[in-house]
């Protein structure tokens, strides 16, 4: 195996998607809070931190499941997947590239942070 990198294990990642909206990732849904590569007894070792987009989310053990076999695919043995809580995800943490995906498969993406800001502005202004 080559020198693993934080890198190549985000390369892997890209290949993870949600089990209830399929076409996003996870990296397009913002979960991926951390990724650490080691070495543990010799061999490569990878710590990956999660945020559930809710708390009690029951996609988040399939997600950590499918997290881990991807990296079980490509040879890595040692790995831990942590959970986050804290900060709480947000539709902040989405990239452009999955809000388009929800577009694109029908579903109305978050609104862009510019427009919540105009939203309240007109709420409190109304």
């Amino acid at each position: 195996m080559d020198i693993l990198t934080i890198e190549k294990v985000y390369e892997w990642l890209a290949s993870v998607t949600d089990p209830e909206v399929p076409v996003l990732t996870v990296l397009d849904l913002g979960i991926i809070r951390n990724v650490e590569v080691s070495e543990k007894a010799g061999a490569p070792a990878v710590k990956i931190t999660i945020t559930p987009t809710y708390s009690g989310c029951p996609a988040m053990d399939v997600i950590a499941m499918n997290i881990r076999m991807a990296l079980l695919s490509n040879g890595i043995r040692n790995i831990e997947i942590e959970s986050q809580l804290t900060p709480a995800w947000t539709t902040d943490w989405m990239s452009g590239t999955g809000k388009e995906k929800l577009k694109t498969y029908g579903i109305a993406p978050p609104p862009t942070e510019k427009l919540q800001t105009r939203l309240v502005y007109l709420k409190k202004n109304l």
